[in-house]
């Protein structure tokens, strides 16, 4: 019976624990009171704007919170997932006391803060990966509790600031199973370069990328014989590549783009034959690329650029049967290409040459491979489009730019070019009529080339579209007015440059989607439409050197992100425009023809960098209120965007491709007047201040001296007077001042880099001495005391004459009625030389 018995309690303990197992974790136990506490310490510290936790309540057993994995037997959390989860605020690293916590990744997120509050002395062994990378406002100070995890295999601290980690290498040492370390972009500057051994001999890879290593490659990382994958790209090493790399053996990806590797390629690196990757492009190389490059036969993506390579590409590179991507650049790179070159090439699928190198290929040749993209920048190509590129049926991106073509089959190559992604054939000199042409690719550069015409039209897909400097002609009105089938999706909008004339047409519901929007240097007239208010997303708009007329009266404050605006070389008049969203950071309205007073309602746009209101007629003073635009007077991020645009400064015409990097007044060549007010030398960030060419009276204040990052000061051709402040020596940066054709008197301060301007900065101020004037201020002294002993004695010589010669009484009262009021009176007498000196300046 008791046989019987024990069977039976057998039976129904395997029953259970079947029954158990087939229903997954419906037996699982409940999370584990301590692990719960934890979790719970750490979400106080987590800003949660958008809601991304909502699981995490008391009412739910923490293992079904969002990113909590527990172990199905024991109920303990073993991983915590949150990354990309939009989460803020602070990291609170007790989450390390869950006892059996292996994996932490919270990456990809907006932390700003990292605490670590528990025991100093205490061994968290069981965390094994550690990811908290890509938190861009991370600070970290201190990287000491790192030491307390013994186990860790992998770490990544990518694109946390770790500037104040001088000793960030001692705590990696401490590590000796680390197999993956991920810094990269981390603000590191020392690499330790002569240690020779490391404990962290273990690992597998390294990617140490975007930091500011300045020295030759590191000892120690030779000694890494397991390691597989390096990544050093972006940094500012230098020197030869050493041979002590042949010792990684292992090695399968050697990433050293983007440093200052100078010195040849050398031949041996055809030795590493596991490599698959190989990056060495933007570096310092000279020489020849070397020929045992074709050796690499597992290579599947090789880089290789520097501007003072030279000589031509190996026949051998025709060799890696295996390469998918190939980049090779060089501007003094020359040679002919064969279709040798890419005999075995049969799995290549980006092939990117910026190089001047020249194509003798058959014109029925069919290559081994079918590209997704082909980006041959400066290269000799034409004159006529080469033939080959037919033969790509797979192609997502075309570049040519800069590349010798002038020839195209007209209805082939848009049929050819109507499925392709991205298609750049810029800086080009191909001659078609697009009247009649729809262009289809979602990515399109064409300008710099003779198109004629018309402007084409567009489907739906067109998200950029670059037709600047050609020679359209004709209205705008048959791209804008043409409704397409199906909301578009048109975002960067540039038809510079080109021939067009007409009024902007009143269509531009059509297309509230632009964000750039650039039509200068057109010959458009009329007024601008009510309907260019209607814009949601637009950033930039330019309409500047055309003949638009009409007040402007749009009102773009409802354009939220709105932030530069050029409508310079235009004939608007009215009152300066101030609907403008609090977004505007740059205002480019000069050559005009606004009227009144510069508008209060200006120092309200607190991000504004650049006002320009050149060459206007404006009127009245300056507002004080100036001072209060914290974006000319403090610090504060600005947007940079990659577009082109003119400003006046220093004193010329000149081009700027950031209008970030830049802050700027200009308030010359109008009919301002009174005192320049303290205020406007409070903007201590401006760079260039030009209030040249106005009515301006008054002394320059001693608060010039504050603007310590400025580079050009015009105040040129106005009524200021007095002497000119010494404060303004200590403007180191100042590159540039025209002080000419005022009224100041006195020494120019000596400065490093003042007595080094033109004297033509401070013509036509007679009363300045000091060099760069040939004036001696000293000279000038002596000959205002010798005329005053001179006028002295004639003075008394006058007075005892006058007692013999009484006939001469008619004639000396005559006389000296006025000659001698100027000889007697001092301020008479100069008043009188000042004119004599203005009227020589006039001559």
């Amino acid at each position: 019976m008791f046989s019987q018995l024990s069977i039976i309690l057998l039976l129904l303990l395997c029953a259970t624990m079947f029954n158990r197992g087939a229903s997954g974790t419906s037996f699982r136990l409940l999370c584990n009171e301590k692990d719960r506490s934890v979790l719970e310490k750490f979400k106080l510290g987590v800003v949660n704007h958008s809601n991304k936790l909502p699981s995490w309540s008391s009412q739910q057993d923490c293992c079904s919170w969002k990113g909590v994995h527990c172990d199905n037997t024991t109920g303990r959390v073993t991983r915590l997932d949150l990354k990309q989860q939009i989460l803020e605020g602070e990291i609170n690293l007790s989450l390390f006391q869950i006892q059996f916590l292996s994996y932490l990744d919270l990456s990809l997120n907006g932390f700003t803060s990292l605490s670590a509050p528990f025991d100093a002395h205490a061994s968290f062994s069981n965390v094994q990966f550690l990811d908290v990378s890509f938190n861009d406002d991370l600070h970290v100070d201190n990287l000491h509790w790192l030491t307390q995890l013994s186990s860790l295999k992998y770490l990544n601290l990518s694109e946390i600031n770790l500037q104040n980690q001088s000793n960030w290498f001692q705590s990696m040492q401490l590590h000796p199973s680390l197999l993956e370390l991920r810094l990269a972009s981390c603000h590191l500057t020392n690499i330790s370069p002569s240690i020779k051994f490391v404990n962290f001999s273990s690992l597998l890879s390294l990617d140490l990328s975007g930091n500011h290593f300045d020295s030759e490659l590191p000892y120690w990382l030779f000694n890494l014989t397991s390691i597989s994958n390096i990544d050093l790209s972006f940094n500012f090493l230098n020197g030869p590549l050493p041979k002590s790399l042949l010792s990684l053996g292992n090695l399968k990806s050697l990433r050293l783009n983007n440093n200052e590797i100078n010195g040849s390629i050398p031949e041996w690196l055809g030795q590493h034959e596991k490599l698959q990757y190989l990056g060495l492009s933007e570096n310092m190389f000279d020489g020849s690329i070397p020929s045992s490059i074709g050796n690499l036969s597992s290579l599947v993506d090789l880089s290789i650029s520097s501007s003072s390579l030279n000589g031509s590409l190996p026949t051998s590179l025709g060799q890696l049967f295996n390469l998918k991507s190939l980049f090779i650049g060089g501007e003094s790179l020359s040679g002919v290409l064969h279709e040798n070159h890419f005999s075995k090439l049969s799995n290549l699928e980006a092939l990117v040459l910026n190089a001047p190198l020249s194509f003798d290929l058959a014109s029925d040749w069919i290559p081994p491979f079918q590209l997704e993209g082909i980006s041959l920048s400066n290269a000799k190509l034409g004159p006529k489009f080469p033939e080959w590129f037919y033969t790509q049926h797979s192609l997502v991106y075309l570049e040519v730019p800069n590349s010798s073509i002038s020839s195209i089959n007209g209805d082939m190559f848009w049929r050819f070019v109507a499925n392709i992604t991205q298609l750049n054939i810029s800086k080009n000199k191909i001659t078609a009529d697009l009247t009649n042409i729809t262009l289809n690719s979602q990515l399109i550069f064409m300008d710099h080339n003779n198109f004629t015409g018309g402007l084409p039209q567009i489907s739906a897909n067109v998200i950029y579209l670059d037709l600047s400097r050609n020679s359209f002609y004709g209205p705008i009105s048959p791209l804008f007015c043409h409704k397409l089938g199906r909301e578009n999706n048109l975002d960067y909008l540039d038809i510079s440059f080109n021939l067009l004339n007409g009024e902007v047409p009143d269509c531009w519901e059509y297309w509230k989607g632009l964000s750039f929007l650039f039509m200068e240097s057109n010959m458009l007239t009329g007024e601008l439409p009510p309907s260019m208010a209607s814009f949601i997303d637009l950033i930039a708009l330019d309409l500047h050197n055309n003949s638009l007329s009409g007040h402007f009266s749009l009102d773009l404050s409802n354009i939220t992100n709105l932030e530069f605006i050029n409508i310079k070389q235009n004939n608007f008049s009215g009152t300066v425009p101030t609907k403008m969203p609090r977004a505007m950071e740059v205002m480019l309205l000069g050559s005009n023809q606004f009227e009144g007073n510069i508008p209060t309602q200006l120092c309200n746009l607190s991000s504004l960098i650049q006002l320009d209101l050149f060459q206007n007629k404006l009127s009245g003073p300056i507002p004080p209120c100036i001072s209060g635009i914290p974006s000319m007077g403090g610090a504060q991020r600005t947007s940079h965007y990659p577009f082109e645009f003119n400003l006046y400064n220093k004193g010329q015409e000149l081009e700027y491709e950031d209008y970030g990097l830049l802050r700027t007044l200009d308030l010359s060549s109008n009919n301002l007047s009174g005192e320049i007010p303290a205020q406007v030398f409070s903007l201590v960030q401006l760079q260039s201040l030009n209030l040249s060419r106005n009515h301006f009276t008054g002394k320059i204040s001693r608060e010039i001296g504050s603007m310590k990052n400025l580079e050009s000061l015009d105040l040129s051709s106005n009524e200021l007077y007095g002497e000119i402040p010494g404060s303004i020596s200590s403007i180191s940066f100042l590159s540039f001042l025209n002080l000419s054709y005022n009224d100041f008197t006195g020494q120019i301060p000596v400065g490093t880099q003042l007595q080094t301007l033109n004297a033509s900065s401070f013509a036509g101020n007679p009363r300045l001495c000091g060099a760069p004037l040939q004036i001696n201020c000293t000279q000038e002294s002596s000959n205002v005391d010798v005329s005053k002993q001179h006028a002295g004695s004639n003075d008394g010589a006058s007075e005892t004459e006058s007692l013999y010669l009484g006939m001469g009484v008619g004639f000396a009262v005559g006389f000296w009625g006025l000659w001698g009021s100027l000889f007697l009176n001092r301020t008479w007498r100069r008043v009188y030389i000042r004119f004599l000196n203005y009227v020589a300046d006039q001559l």
